[in-house]
């Protein structure tokens, strides 16, 4: 529950700073069709970079591995660990794909492409081995781990956009552009994912 009310304030905060400066640079510059296309695409580019959404993740996994032998584990051959490790995903739209149409005083329609996964890290400092066993026939290495964390990446990856990280990101974005636009007395708004 904090981190919701965390992140309306930080929305709030980002809105006032975006809404402010748009106000001062429309008072200093002519208020022609093109020239407002152009400071509403830089106010969005702003926004969009700092309202993504966010998805923070952590997780124990236990890693086995034997030699085997027509399936038969080959003894004095196992190596295993625990790890623990924190991370994070984000979720947004490539700015270099929007497209901002001013159709009237009125009316704007904004096209971009559907949210995919802009980042997937794991953080280095947070990555604990416990338990390191291994043979001497069968040495745990840096690729062992290496290969678990790119895996557990993939499982979080596939489990955020499962949960609906994606479909939390275009409403997140959708409600912000509508709430921006709003206070820029646009009446007919239209955002299109493709």
């Amino acid at each position: 529950m904090k981190r919701w009310k965390r992140h309306i304030i930080i929305c709030f905060i980002i809105l006032f700073i975006v809404l402010f400066s748009f106000l001062y640079f429309r008072h200093s510059m002519n208020t022609e069709a093109s020239l407002l296309s152009d400071t509403i695409e830089e106010q969005v580019t702003k926004i969009l970079e700092m309202s993504s959404v966010k998805y923070n993740y952590s997780n124990v996994v236990t890693y086995k591995d034997n030699k085997k032998l027509s399936g038969l584990d080959i003894p004095f051959t196992n190596k295993s660990f625990i790890i623990k490790y924190r991370g994070y995903i984000k979720a947004g739209i490539d700015l270099n794909e929007i497209t901002i149409d001013v159709i009237d005083g009125r009316t704007i329609k904004i096209i971009s492409q559907k949210p995919s996964i802009l980042d997937n890290v794991i953080d280095e400092e947070d990555v604990y081995i416990y338990d390191e066993r291994d043979s001497v026939f069968n040495k745990l290495s840096f690729n062992d781990l290496y290969d678990v964390l790119i895996e557990e990446k993939e499982n979080m990856e596939k489990e955020a956009i499962e949960n609906g990280l994606l479909n939390d990101a275009e409403e997140n974005i959708r409600e912000i552009l509508t709430t921006l636009l709003e206070g820029m007395k646009f009446e007919d708004i239209q955002i299109i994912f493709k």
